[in-house]
């Protein structure tokens, strides 16, 4: 069997990138001021309500920006003759590792994008890849497919997974 290892963070953003997302949020911030403050010069006799639009496009414009400047932790996806190993996530990604010789049976859904592992001692997990791109999603299942098959373990195909 071989080896499957999936990185997973996304693609940088280049300098220039981030640079335009976070001269928008300014700028779009700066709007919001601006269309707040203009009652108070008398230009014009704009609602100060009318702020809130650019004010949340900067607010959303912000949080993007921000994800794509913080450096995250490696997130990745491994299985190999051993263990399943993966860490995914948006905010705070976990770690997490599962020996084959600990896996009873595996549960895998032909209609949503996860996978439950159900171990020796009876507790279960469901590997939700859901947040990964489909192409990846869908090797990712693939392999852990071939790789249940080829230890020998109870693979149980269902069409979606009971909560």
């Amino acid at each position: 069997m071989e080896n499957l290892y999936y990185n997973l963070s996304e693609e940088e953003f280049s300098k220039s990138r981030k640079i335009l997302l976070w001269i928008f949020a300014i700028l779009f911030f700066i709007g919001g001021v601006y269309v707040l403050l203009t009652p108070v010069f008398g230009i014009h006799n704009i609602s100060p309500v009318l702020s809130l639009a650019p004010f949340g496009i900067s607010f959303i414009v912000g949080v993007i920006a921000a994800f794509a400047t913080i450096k995250r932790k490696d997130v990745f996806f491994s299985i190999d003759d051993e263990k399943i190993e993966f860490r995914y996530g948006l905010i705070k990604p976990k770690k997490y590792s599962f020996l084959w010789t600990n896996i009873k049976k595996m549960v895998i859904p032909h209609k949503e994008k996860k996978a439950k592992v159900i171990f020796s001692d009876g507790s279960s997990y469901v590997i939700d890849l859901s947040y990964i791109q489909r192409k990846k999603s869908h090797l990712i299942r693939k392999h852990l497919y071939q790789a249940a098959r080829n230890k020998n373990l109870v693979i149980e195909k269902v069409i979606r997974l009971i909560k």
